[in-house]
């Protein structure tokens, strides 16, 4: 498959999910709507799904697959068709997880390789370019589309994720900003070509302040400096608080 769907999930445990929205509705029925919200974007991307894209589910706590297996297994038995994978998140915070979990789906499409080619000195890949590896001859892409999303937006769906992959025939990134300062979306379709020795995809997750209205503008700034064209999809809003819910007139 030549795209891949990165989702970021976390297993719904009262207290564990939604904290800021809880402070408001209490862990319940923050953990409720956390539920609802992941069930509702993953539906969406699933049953939707033209076949272009695998899903590649990057959960937390490590220690609880077997359970979001479980919770997950009526969404996931409706769409056998699509092919889903199950992998940990890693990284000590979400810069790290989310950069990490690029280099494991970019390194399984014959990018391992070809990274070790290239250093931070070098140009990156043009449009068009090959990245061949010196070392296995045999692989000709660089590297396939990759985009990753949470599940607190309610309005990720097929088309929108299909969309965002229509735009990285053409540009190196698509990203979604949120109304909060944050984004829902990022997709990229060739890694930024910095730090190749240190083992790192990009520095789009690094000396980010995240959790903050800054991390959209902080991102930009890198994507500018490092010469990449980018295309912003349309803003929304993701579901961190009461003010959220009631933008999209969710009642606890």
């Amino acid at each position: 498959m030549e795209n891949a769907l990165i989702v970021f999930i976390k297993y719904p445990e009262p207290g564990k999910v939604k904290t800021r929205l809880a402070k408001d509705i209490g862990d319940e029925k923050a953990c409720e709507i956390y539920k609802l919200l992941a069930e509702n974007v993953i539906k969406n991307i699933l049953t939707k799904n033209p076949g272009t894209y695998d899903v590649h589910f990057f959960f937390t706590p490590t220690d609880k697959e077997t359970e979001i297996r479980t919770w997950l297994k009526p969404i996931l038995n409706d769409n056998q068709g699509i092919k889903t994978q199950f992998r940990t998140q890693e990284g000590r915070n979400l810069g790290e997880k989310m950069s990490n979990a690029f280099r494991q789906i970019l390194q399984e499409k014959g990018y391992k390789e070809c990274i070790t080619q290239r250093t931070a000195t070098e140009s990156p890949l043009k449009k068009g370019e090959e990245g061949g590896c010196k070392k296995n001859p045999q692989e000709k892409k660089f590297l396939h589309n990759t985009i990753i999303i949470g599940t607190d937006c309610p309005e990720i769906d097929a088309t929108l994720i299909e969309n965002a992959f229509d735009v990285l025939k053409e540009k190196d990134i698509v990203i979604g900003p949120c109304k909060d300062g944050g984004y829902y979306l990022l997709g990229m379709s060739r890694p930024v070509p910095v730090s190749f020795e240190q083992g790192s995809i990009s520095d789009l997750f690094v000396d980010i302040d995240w959790s903050t209205d800054r991390v959209f503008e902080q991102t930009m700034e890198k994507i500018h400096k490092n010469n990449l064209s980018c295309s912003i999809l349309k803003t929304s809003v993701d579901i961190d608080t009461q003010e959220d819910m009631n933008y999209y007139r969710i009642t606890s």
